[in-house]
């Protein structure tokens, strides 16, 4: 897939200047470690201090507190995070950046419910998360995002968007998603976390 079919003149823009001081590099890692130093690195941040836990290569069809899981999920009954192997196939199909996006995604709702901010519109929800990933990896002291991984990030954004926009569980769009997480990105060099709130 080309960015160039998705992007938006801002999408584009942003992607530029914030890869202009990030050297490219092609090193992909684990599954375990790339969940690891994420985690620690969205605990650093996370001024909601909602520490979830989390649980990884979750099966789809295993049982939360929050019933049978279809896919990755935050799950506020035991305040915990699941990402499924169904999904960390997904993101590797793009790179190890694709699957730092998915946990901060998730772990984006545990903020979002911990911290009382949650919208009550499901696609206000869903690009309120993807904004703040986008922050939270943006942010970590202890992870650096080169434009390779950024543009993984993007990628992954835009595939899990969809145009039902007459379903109740419309997430947003594809192009509403990738631009939702670049802006994050671009907010945690910049203007801050308040580009995230939801107006």
């Amino acid at each position: 897939m080309h960015l160039g079919k998705f992007f938006t003149r801002v999408g584009i823009a942003l992607v530029t200047t914030l890869a202009t001081s990030i050297p490219l590099r092609a090193q992909q890692l684990g599954p375990e470690v790339v969940l690891k130093a994420v985690y620690m690195g969205l605990r650093q941040v996370d001024t909601t201090r909602s520490n979830p836990k989390v649980r990884w290569n979750v099966p789809n069809g295993a049982s939360s507190p929050c019933g049978r899981i279809s896919g990755s999920l935050y799950c506020p009954r035991n305040n915990t995070v699941y990402i499924t192997q169904q999904h960390i196939r997904m993101a590797y199909q793009y790179g190890d950046a694709a699957l730092a996006y998915i946990l901060a995604h998730e772990y984006a709702h545990a903020a979002q419910t911990i911290g009382g901010f949650r919208p009550r519109n499901i696609t206000q929800i869903e690009l309120q998360a993807d904004c703040l990933a986008g922050f939270y990896m943006g942010a970590m002291p202890n992870v650096t995002f080169d434009r390779q991984d950024i543009q993984q990030i993007a990628e992954i954004a835009y595939q899990v968007g969809d145009y039902e926009v007459n379903n109740r569980q419309h997430h947003g769009t594809p192009e509403q998603r990738s631009q939702a997480v670049l802006l994050g990105f671009q907010s945690s060099q910049q203007n801050g976390i308040a580009a995230c709130r939801v107006r």
